[in-house]
């Protein structure tokens, strides 16, 4: 699965925009299961995300490289990222419902994160996704990648995404068979 690398430079007068977008910039993904606490799932193709009685019970956890974002844009602060979209693959709806998307100021390690001693994110979620069936689903995460770069620009970041609604949902890994990898999209602009 290669990059799916686009840069786009747009002049329009004093106007200058990039677009940067890459599956690469993803450098682990996995899910964690209360009903499992010691168990790993770093290689697993479905990242799941369920909550019971409004617990979360399955959390799913992606890492980004911001480094990786700052130079392929020239980005010096968080304020020249204009928007950041992540796109990922709903495979399996058990449950519809609402997933959080959380932030943590931090990598962590695919084949070692599990239930039990999970790193403390965010209480409050920074952006959310409706899911009801299948298929492609695209939020708007620029808060949370501006947060990122102004928290510790040097530092990878993570996106958790947490069921709500007694929700069940698992969307396609890096690791997915059919190419269906999460990607991350971020734009630049200044006028």
């Amino acid at each position: 699965m290669g990059c799916t690398l686009a840069c786009a430079v747009l002049m329009v007068g004093a106007t200058f925009a990039a677009v940067w977008s890459s599956e690469e910039v993803l450098k682990g993904d996995s899910y964690i299961d209360a009903g499992a606490e010691d168990d790993n799932f770093g290689t697993e193709e479905i990242l799941w995300v369920s909550s019971e009685d409004d617990e979360p019970v399955k959390e799913s956890w992606l890492y980004f490289d911001t480094n990786e974002i700052k130079e392929a844009l020239g980005i010096e602060s968080a304020d020249d990222v204009v928007s950041a979209t992540l796109k990922i693959y709903a495979q399996e709806v058990e449950a519809e419902g609402e997933v959080e998307i959380h932030f943590y100021n931090e990598g962590f390690y695919e084949e070692t994160i599990v239930w039990e001693g999970k790193p403390d994110y965010d209480e409050e979620d920074d952006a959310n996704i409706d899911v009801s069936e299948e298929g492609w689903c695209e939020v708007d995460v620029t808060d949370i990648v501006k947060k990122a770069i102004e928290e510790c620009p040097d530092c990878p970041f993570s996106m958790v995404l947490v069921a709500d609604d007694d929700a069940s949902v698992g969307f396609a890994s890096k690791e997915d068979s059919d190419g269906n990898v999460p990607e991350l999209t971020v734009e630049t602009g200044d006028e």
